[in-house]
């Protein structure tokens, strides 16, 4: 009887599943889907994604807060960002796509077979005007779209301002665990002023029985308790945030041990000045002209 390698089968039906993902965002037209996946190799040659490091959060940390923390119902990872606790309010489009790419290629690790997607949870607390720089979101975007179609399974933004009422929001029953972290982290980062746990969230906490920045349980026992033990001993299959990583690893700097001037960068370091609540902090919101590419899609799911 003629063997069957399972390997080779296995990676056949992901490449036509990777094909088809490539063809569906063009409308099933060869031709661009051609240039497109000639485009997206090249990409992934001279950039390495797979290798990639947020040197930005190493250097400083909790210059990102985004990362993963656990799975949907469907097994699908869900990333979850928080504008209070990022501790650098000028991103640029380069660390911001890094960061994100990082995130992206570390959590396809953790997708158990047949999931393909990934949700994203954007926690608004904190959120300031120096935040909405629609170059940040259209760089991040134009990777997703270009290199990683049909990727993107769900967006949920919370505790948006009312001036926020027309950002695309859409909800996805969580398992109960999962929702109750992120319920517990939002109640967590809406403490004035943040509480250290919360604004270095890549350390365990102290108390067992105290909540977890880091993620949910069933996340941090498969994955960052594994790293822990696994450490420096063999190579670590999918890398949770930077921070974490090196909190891990003993690397890690305190936010409260950063330079003074680099605390100074930033107009809005102060976690009171990023829950801002001016009235002309949002007229200049709302006098924003956001172009059509970055405006909520017509038919996008709106919750009250």
């Amino acid at each position: 009887m003629r063997s069957v390698d399972r390997r080779k089968g296995d990676s056949t039906v992901s490449n036509s599943k990777w094909l088809v993902r490539f063809l569906k965002s063009r409308e099933w037209n060869i031709n661009e889907t051609e240039k497109m996946l000639k485009e997206s190799i090249e990409y992934r040659r001279r950039i390495r994604p797979s290798h990639l490091d947020c040197k930005w959060c190493h250097d400083r940390p909790g210059c990102h807060s985004m990362r993963q923390v656990g799975f949907d119902e469907a097994g699908r990872p869900v990333i979850y960002s928080n504008f209070a606790q990022a501790n650098l309010r000028h991103n640029t489009s380069e660390d911001t796509i890094c960061h994100c790419t990082y995130l992206i290629e570390n959590a396809k690790r953790t997708m158990p077979p047949g999931v393909s997607t990934w949700v994203f949870v954007i926690d608004c607390t904190g959120m300031t005007i120096q935040a909405c720089n629609p170059k940040l979101g259209y760089g991040v975007t134009q990777v997703m779209a270009n290199h990683y179609p049909e990727r993107l399974g769900l967006v949920i933004c919370v505790n948006h301002n009312p001036v926020f009422q027309g950002i695309w929001k859409a909800m996805k029953v969580f398992p109960s665990e999962l929702t109750d972290w992120i319920l517990e982290e939002m109640r967590q980062n809406k403490i004035k002023p943040l509480p250290s746990t919360q604004r270095e969230f890549w350390n365990k906490p102290s108390d067992s029985g105290r909540h977890d920045p880091r993620g949910c349980s069933s996340y941090i026992e498969k994955y960052i308790e594994r790293s822990e033990k696994e450490n420096a001993a063999i190579e670590i299959v999918h890398k949770a945030h930077p921070n974490i990583m090196d909190s891990i690893k003993g690397k890690v700097v305190s936010v409260k041990n950063l330079p003074e001037l680099e605390k100074k960068s930033s107009p809005c370091h102060h976690v009171d000045s990023c829950n801002s609540d001016s009235d002309e902090e949002f007229e200049q919101i709302e006098m924003l002209d956001i172009p059509d590419e970055f405006k909520v899609p017509d038919d996008a799911v709106k919750f009250t």
